[in-house]
């Protein structure tokens, strides 16, 4: 079998048309990293736009309470030189409220100490009525970020050392009263990011299943079968092909995650804006389950072991066959499978339909197209994924185990096209004979 695997590895991996498409594919994917990244610096939200904020006030109740929040906008900054900044000793609500009766220019600056206590948290609050045009409220609280810290610590009279080990990670977040203050990266992170790589799966799958289901059936026309099992079992014939497929179309996939990572890294090192934001990012949603290194490590498991799930769907499919011409008559079921498998999830995650994600992530052959992407986010607990992931692998061998059986049974079969049914009925005397 290890023969046989690394000659089909070898010979899909060897061919022009698999280097070259490898190598397109990864450098598009290293150019979007890099060139999104300077697209989006010079999209920034926190960008020179002339503002409509005229008025801030300030409600603090951290441990330096009483600062005056004056110099945060010098008089040589263009747009927001003319900010004024008043202390109020209330609560954030009566703020706003007060803030919305000025009219709509007059935002609310809320600070106070985190709930370790060991850093200072600053919340920008918009009235409902302010003008928030062109995002005002997130921009002035993206400039407000960039400074905040610098006038903490020369409050706290702190020294250049300290201010950088105290200030840098100074958090800003922004809200709107009476609305959820779920962010677009969050919607982005929870939802889309399991859509776009359950499509990613998808045209793999379609990319790679022809070509498995081609390469089983390859030599079954030709005289060269006779000889093949003079020297390997049936069994190890097809699972040599299967795996070496396999691991031909993993590489391929790997080396295109590596070129979008490394494009990521390139484009957020030479931005720092970007960096920054996604740093926020990856922090909440590892406090939620997401991000970490079990978790990642889950879904990649998850989704290698989906994909050899259907690639060994893919060979049980080519294994009715008995020459390259009659694979469409089979292929059918495999293409079924994986349109619905992946439609289903699809829709159901665009609609937020919660109820129905959490039957499809126990379903072996939908599986593959949310658990791995899920589990990465923090959308399901390791529970969830390690249980599902477990049925994915039920349902691999099972499935392996059905494919072994068909080719074993139609290896040498030569006539016209066997139906579906005709072969359950063979597979039925056979293992009668057997008893």
């Amino acid at each position: 079998m290890g023969k046989i695997m690394k000659f089909t590895f070898l010979r899909h991996t060897e061919t022009v048309s698999y280097r070259l498409s490898t190598l397109i594919v990864a450098v598009i994917l290293f150019a979007l990293g890099v060139f999104g990244f300077m697209f989006a610096d010079k999209m920034d939200e926190s960008s020179d736009m002339p503002t409509t904020v005229k008025k801030v006030y300030v409600c603090d109740s951290s441990s330096i309470k009483g600062v005056s929040y004056d110099s945060l906008c010098q008089t040589d900054n263009e747009f927001y030189k003319d900010v004024v900044f008043e202390n109020l000793d209330c609560t954030a609500e009566e703020a706003v409220e007060k803030a919305a009766a000025d009219g709509d220019h007059t935002l609310v600056m809320e600070v106070k100490d985190d709930e370790e206590g060991e850093d200072l948290s600053a919340r920008i609050i918009k009235p409902e009525n302010f003008d928030d045009s062109d995002k005002q409220a997130k921009r002035f609280a993206a400039f407000v970020e960039n400074n905040i810290g610098y006038v903490l610590s020369d409050a706290a009279g702190l020294t250049e050392a300290q201010k950088t080990e105290y200030f840098t990670g100074t958090k800003m977040e922004t809200s709107v009263v009476g609305e959820d203050e779920s962010s677009f990266a969050d919607h982005m992170i929870k939802n889309i990011i399991p859509v776009i790589l359950g499509i990613v799966l998808y045209m793999m799958l379609c990319i790679y299943g022809q070509g498995v289901a081609r390469c089983i059936v390859v030599e079954k026309d030709s005289k060269m079968m006779e000889s093949l099992l003079v020297f390997t079992k049936p069994y190890d014939l097809i699972f040599g092909k299967i795996l070496g497929m396999y691991f031909a179309a993993i590489l391929q996939f790997f080396v295109w995650i590596a070129a979008a990572v490394a494009g990521v890294a390139a484009g957020v090192s030479g931005s720092a804006a970007a960096g920054k934001a996604i740093g926020k990012v990856l922090e909440k949603f590892s406090a939620q389950g997401g991000f970490t290194v079990p978790a990642v490590v889950t879904g990649i498991i998850a989704v290698a072991i989906g994909f050899l799930l259907y690639i060994a769907l893919a060979a049980f499919t080519g294994s009715f066959a008995s020459k390259t011409e009659e694979i469409s008559n089979y292929f059918g079921i495999y293409t079924m499978a994986v349109v619905a498998c992946w439609m289903f999830p699809y829709f159901n995650q665009l609609n937020g339909n919660d109820h129905m994600l959490k039957i499809l992530r126990y379903v072996p052959f939908t599986a593959p197209f949310t658990v791995p992407a899920d589990i990465i986010v923090g959308n399901i607990s390791m529970a969830t994924a390690l249980i599902s992931t477990v049925l994915m692998v039920i349902a691999t061998a099972a499935v392996v185990f059905l494919a072994a059986k068909v080719y074993k049974l139609l290896v040498l079969y030569r006539g016209e096209p066997v139906k579906i049914k005709d072969v359950i009925k063979m597979l039925r005397n056979a293992k009668k004979s057997k008893a």
